[in-house]
């Protein structure tokens, strides 16, 4: 028998694998950026939002939630007033240029197989039968998901199930701005394009998309509280708590996480130095995994000696 006190009880491992999944959850969903406990903006001391100078020169830099509750605004003043203060908007990807049939398109060439095989031909009947079953608690019907591969059933039910607790991609801080930018004629543009962010999952190997599959439809039934806690950090400019939340059960899927989070902060710092080195003026918009922990932008900036303040 196990020694006793090296047995995980039963509510800890509940714990951290709900954990798991809301880190991997919003890992996906800051790809498809196509109520959480609130605070009173005056109530804040600290947002999301930093502001990378060196020399002359700076740019703001912004942790996105790309889903948020209604409740969630109005924005901190303090992300309000350096969004008025840039001269454009930089997103992950351009929200303003990227939208409607061609998008649609783009995921769907994607999604779909096309090699004349469908969803149960390659995943096993008990991974299978667990998506059929979470799709009729979600209100889908399965035979609609059936020509699609397991990571956009995976993003499909992730996203569903979000708006369900009443996250909406609408209210996601990403499409706010991008829309008040349209609204006041602040030019926006893109890190990426949507081809590439999907191609990243496309790019799994059949049995990290049945993984990732599997895990989903097992745990998004525990992602409430999790996502409410990941909020409540990012409402509160917690880094290194947001740190925690979104990184480190991402551990446990790192090809995943060096696909979705690292190569991308490595390409993104050299676009960023230059928005900077341009003196541009920009707000760079992108999803708050992005900026914290060790391999963050931020960290990474100011390893390179930019001066980084956290507004």
């Amino acid at each position: 028998m196990a020694d006793a006190g090296n047995r995980k009880s039963p509510s800890l491992c509940a714990k951290r694998k709900a954990s798991r999944v809301a880190q991997l959850c919003l890992a996906l969903v800051a790809l498809v950026g196509w109520s959480a406990a609130w605070r009173p903006a005056e109530a804040q001391e600290k947002s999301l939002l930093w502001k990378i100078s060196k020399a002359e020169n700076s740019i703001f830099l912004l942790g996105s939630i790309h889903y948020l509750r209604q409740d969630n605004y109005p924005l901190n003043q303090v992300i309000l007033d350096a969004f008025a203060a840039s001269k454009k908007l930089v997103l992950e990807i351009d929200l303003n240029n990227s939208a409607g049939a061609a998008a649609q398109k783009v995921a769907l060439d994607k999604a779909l197989y096309r090699d004349g095989t469908n969803l149960p031909q390659n995943v096993s009947e008990e991974t299978y039968r667990l998506a059929t079953q979470r799709a009729t608690e979600l209100g889908l019907d399965m035979r609609i998901l059936n020509p699609m591969k397991p990571w956009f059933v995976s993003i499909t039910m992730l996203a569903i199930n979000l708006q369900r607790l009443g996250f909406d991609p609408k209210f996601g801080v990403d499409r706010y701005l991008a829309a008040r930018a349209k609204e006041t004629g602040k030019p926006t543009s893109g890190l990426e394009t949507l081809e590439f962010q999907l191609g990243l999952f496309d790019q799994l190997s059949k049995e990290q998309q049945e993984s990732m599959l599997r895990e989903t439809v097992g745990e998004l039934g525990r992602l409430g509280q999790s996502i409410d806690d990941i909020v409540q950090a990012w409402v509160q400019g917690d880094g290194d708590r947001l740190a925690e939340l979104l990184l480190t059960g991402m551990q446990e899927y790192p090809d995943l996480q060096q696909k979705i989070i690292v190569e991308r902060n490595r390409r993104w710092l050299t676009e960023i130095e230059g928005l900077i080195q341009q003196g541009s003026g920009a707000m760079v918009v992108v999803g708050a995994a992005h900026l914290v922990g060790k391999e963050g932008v931020v960290a990474m900036l100011q390893a390179s000696g930019y001066t980084v303040e956290q507004k």
